[in-house]
């Protein structure tokens, strides 16, 4: 399971990286036009959900590499049986949060299907960009699970 999460973890963040690219592309565009007078309509909205989507397909691989914040100051000061009960509740804590929060996407997003909700320049639908973020919570979760059973509870190094 380890080898697939981190798969899809290295896929998604390439998905990233390209529309990072795509979104300064964008931006760089508006900027030279904008100049001649000419701006790219949307730019915002089109710029906006896709920092969302680079966001969304970059957060589980930063887990999965350990990239994120940790503070050391309290959990390394403890015995380690009390540190590796605390990493595998912290990891089941984050795999509930992230579970809780894909649900919610998902119902946001059924919601917008249903309300037909889009945005005022270029009529663009949101609820792709909030199943995007769905499934980013998803992938977030399997992470918690390899985390949670890798090495009981993992390492933060």
């Amino acid at each position: 399971m380890r080898a697939l999460v981190t798969w899809l973890c290295n896929f998604m963040s390439v998905i990233a990286g390209i529309v990072l690219l795509i979104m300064t592309g964008i931006t760089f565009a508006d900027i030279v036009l904008r100049y001649l007078g000419r701006p790219i309509v949307g730019a915002y909205e089109i710029v906006a959900f896709l920092g969302v989507a680079v966001t969304a397909f970059a957060l589980p691989r930063a887990a999965i590499l350990k990239t994120h914040v940790y503070v050391d100051l309290l959990i390394d000061g403890l015995p380690a049986s009390v540190r590796r009960v605390m990493r595998i509740f912290t990891r089941i804590l984050v795999f509930c949060v992230f579970l809780i929060a894909a649900w919610y996407f998902i119902l946001m997003g059924m919601d917008f299907i249903a309300t037909k909700t889009v945005t005022m320049s270029l009529k663009v639908p949101f609820y792709p960009v909030v199943f995007a973020l769905a499934a980013s919570c998803i992938f977030q979760c399997l992470v918690s699970l390899c985390e949670i059973f890798d090495r009981a509870g993992g390492t933060n190094e």
